[in-house]
């Protein structure tokens, strides 16, 4: 197997080599983006192309939409004076999903001193011995508080 580095098999293939030169694209037009755009607007949107020097900029709501329209002619201007190769600037909105988290689990309320007592003394009174070890484990945890 061979021990090249992962940016020379990108290069070699011609496939992953225009979709790496474009992605290259759109992060520096992002940085260039963030160092132009007011720094509340910035977690709200987003470079996501350019097309023949157009920015396409991808807003997650409307309201920031509309206020990146009012400021595009300022964006242009100091895009080109960070001279970024581009003419205008096209702003959609694009509503961004962020990875979902898994749901909190939802902590247990601990068990009154009565009912680990409850399941000690039921534990005592169990023949079966595996659910005997288990309702005084139970109880042996409630007590230590886990």
């Amino acid at each position: 197997m061979s021990n090249r580095k992962l940016s020379a098999l990108i290069g070699n293939t011609t496939g992953l080599s225009a979709l790496n030169r474009t992605m290259q694209r759109i992060a520096a037009l992002q940085r260039l983006y963030e160092v132009c755009t007011p720094p509340e607007l910035i977690p709200a949107s987003r470079v996501v192309g350019d097309r023949g020097g157009i920015l396409m900029i991808a807003a997650d709501n409307g309201a920031i939409a509309a206020k990146l329209r009012q400021l595009a002619p300022r964006l242009l201007k100091n895009l080109q004076k960070q001279r970024a190769q581009v003419t205008g600037i096209h702003i959609q909105v694009q509503v961004f999903q962020p990875a979902r988290r898994p749901a909190p689990v939802p902590k247990k309320s601990p068990l009154s001193i009565d009912s680990i007592e409850y399941f000690e003394k039921l534990s005592q009174r169990i023949k079966d011995p595996g659910l005997r070890s288990a309702l005084s484990r139970f109880a042996a945890r409630r007590r230590a508080g886990a």
